[in-house]
């Protein structure tokens, strides 16, 4: 990040990914933002909570019925009950 001619070759490439169709940006609605907010209070203080921007990504898996992969082992503990989420670490978890 110090780099920001680096930087900004990498944001330029990142660009015309998306210009040529081959990567797709997603803006999160409204539900999906419901989704993820439901899914980020789903803890506890004593174990804490899933964070917001994982929580965003899973509730794009959920909406779209994607399978959200992480590696992550708490975000996936606190949410697996949501379905969609795989991890890393141990093929085919659920």
């Amino acid at each position: 990040m110090n780099d920001l001619d680096q930087v900004a070759t990498h944001l330029h490439y990142l660009e015309e990914l998306i210009e040529e169709g081959i990567l797709k940006v997603v803006v999160p609605t409204t539900k999906v933002r419901l989704q993820a907010i439901g899914m980020a209070r789903h803890g506890s203080k004593k174990s804490g909570y899933p964070e917001f921007t994982d929580s965003l990504y899973h509730a794009l898996a959920i909406l779209n019925e994607a399978t959200f992969i992480t590696n992550d082992k708490k975000h996936y503990a606190k949410v697996k009950s949501f379905g969609y989420i795989r991890v890393l670490w141990a093929v085919g978890s659920d």
